[in-house]
C-alpha cells in the first residue's frame, strides 16, 4: 500500500460558546517539522499538539492552523480578584 505525506484536512465544531476551527496541511519533508499557528491565548496547548502529532508522523512537514472565535462574548463572565 502507497503512504503519501501530501494531505489536508479541516474540521470544525461549535457549542454556545465558541466555533473551533482547525485546518491542517502536510507535503513531504525528510524530518518532521510541526508548525502550529494559533491565538496567543491558545499557546499553552501547542506541546500538546505537537505530541500527539509526533505519536502517528514520523517525517512530513506539517502547518496546523487554529481558529477559535467567541459566539456570544457577554455570556463570558470575567471576575478580577484584586487584593
Amino acid at each position: 500500500m502507497i503512504k503519501s505525506m501530501t494531505g489536508y484536512g479541516k474540521g470544525e465544531a461549535e457549542n454556545d460558546l465558541f466555533r473551533l476551527k482547525i485546518e491542517l496541511k502536510s507535503v513531504n519533508h525528510r524530518y518532521l517539522d510541526i508548525n502550529i499557528k494559533s491565538p496567543r491565548y491558545l499557546i499553552y496547548l501547542e506541546e500538546r499538539i505537537k505530541k500527539f502529532i509526533k505519536g502517528d508522523l514520523s517525517r512530513g512537514k506539517i502547518d496546523v492552523f487554529i481558529n477559535l472565535d467567541f459566539i456570544n462574548q457577554s455570556s463570558i463572565d470575567v471576575k478580577v480578584d484584586l487584593p
